[in-house]
């Protein structure tokens, strides 16, 4: 583990750099999730930056500013502020590779925040793999308060529960399992329309488990992106599941469906 960026915005990263004589053509550089997601996400990204270090390529994983080991304290959290934490990160692991191509891996709302990065015009990655996308942020903000409260029900007492649904306002909460959630982080989150804003790269790759509308709207504009591939992994373990977490359990059939790609289109 190393720290980079500035020492104003120092970053925690993990670096797992292949001994191979030929470099591959692009190093790739996975952007986490938020909050309980993030902690349920790290054993598998571990595992997918092995499987690719294995396959030659140079793997740089980080904590945006403000979460994680990085430096910031949590409310100093913005959307804008890791959309800029992503492109530093993909410039450390192209210096890194000494290739000047990079691949952006996102999982949830990473791959969405890789997504958004990309239409800045600043960062034009090689291709882009966005695993189950956040596709609306108000929709994704009701699935973290759903989050919340039900771990507040198993670690409260019911007066206590009692009480705070009595204050509740329906407003956005002001933390998420542990997480404080400022007002201006909320708005940002709220505002994430995906198939508004549509994500700019050679080559796109969608990784979907998930059934719902927010997807639907999603296929529908997909289908016209050119460069864009989308493959549908309904049966694939639950990463996110307690289940899944005490078993230490990771969808490896995505994993190796994700480097597969990268190696097609990075070799």
């Amino acid at each position: 583990m190393f720290h980079f960026g500035s020492v104003e915005r120092a970053l925690l990263g993990t670096l797992h750099q292949a001994p191979r004589l030929r470099k591959r053509s692009a190093a790739v550089l996975l952007c986490n999730p938020l909050g309980e997601e993030a902690l349920r996400a790290h054993r598998l990204y571990r595992v997918l930056a092995t499987q690719l270090e294995r396959a030659g390529y140079c793997v740089l994983r980080f904590d945006y500013f403000a979460t994680g080991d990085s430096a910031g304290d949590s409310r100093e959290a913005s959307m804008d502020g890791w959309l800029d934490d992503i492109e530093v990160a993909a410039a450390e692991v192209q210096r890194a590779a000494g290739v000047n191509r990079v691949v952006l891996v996102g999982l949830r709302l990473g791959a969405t925040l890789a997504a958004r990065c990309t239409r800045r015009g600043r960062l034009r990655p090689r291709h882009l793999v966005l695993w189950d996308p956040v596709v609306e942020g108000q929709a994704h903000l009701q699935e973290l308060a759903t989050q919340h409260r039900e771990f507040l029900a198993s670690e409260l007492p019911p007066a206590t529960l009692a009480m705070l649904a009595a204050a509740d306002t329906g407003a956005p909460p002001d933390e998420i399992v542990g997480m404080p959630l400022t007002h201006g982080l909320a708005r940002d989150l709220g505002a994430i329309d995906l198939v508004a804003a549509p994500p700019e790269a050679d080559r796109i790759t969608v990784i979907n488990t998930r059934n719902d509308a927010q997807v639907d709207r999603l296929r529908t504009t997909a289908a016209g992106i050119p460069g864009l591939s989308w493959t549908d992994m309904p049966a694939s373990v639950a990463w996110n599941s307690d289940a899944a977490l005490n078993n230490a359990t990771v969808p490896m059939d995505i994993i190796q469906s994700i480097v597969a790609s990268i190696e097609e289109l990075s070799p």
